[in-house]
């Protein structure tokens, strides 16, 4: 009898860790990453408002779409995230570094430049995918 109660105490426990670590998310990296590409992109919080630090959430914010069984970020939407009186932005990879298993990065309408052939603004459709 002793046996069968520490087998459910332990799937007991197995399944409030499961579900627990669910409560959290994403990963603080990638979550810590997010909110430095928002203060480069959308400092005024006009197209990502939902993306607040004190939401340690992330894979419930729009645009973001992680791993059920992982947690991490599988696709990241940063469409129309630039807010548009700050002028052009220049891709800084090192901000995608975090994102171990991104699949999916959508770039339409960001005020990107740098990334065609003229070096003008680039809002034409820039959706990669990774894998």
């Amino acid at each position: 009898m002793k046996k069968m109660g520490a087998w459910m105490l332990l799937a007991l426990l197995t399944l409030v860790g499961d579900w627990c670590g669910r409560c959290y998310g994403c990963l603080e990296e990638e979550r810590i990453g997010l909110l430095e590409i928002k203060a480069v992109t959308d400092p005024n919080s006009i197209y990502k408002r939902g993306w607040v630090e004190y939401s340690s959430n992330c894979c419930e914010w729009s645009g973001i779409e992680c791993d059920n069984t992982t947690r991490r970020v599988i696709r990241l939407s940063l469409f129309e995230a630039s807010y548009q009186s700050l002028g052009d932005w220049v891709l800084n990879a090192s901000f995608f570094l975090p994102f171990k298993e991104l699949q999916s990065l959508d770039l339409r309408y960001t005020g990107l430049v740098g990334c065609s052939e003229n070096q003008g603004r680039f809002n034409a459709s820039v959706l990669v995918i990774i894998k």
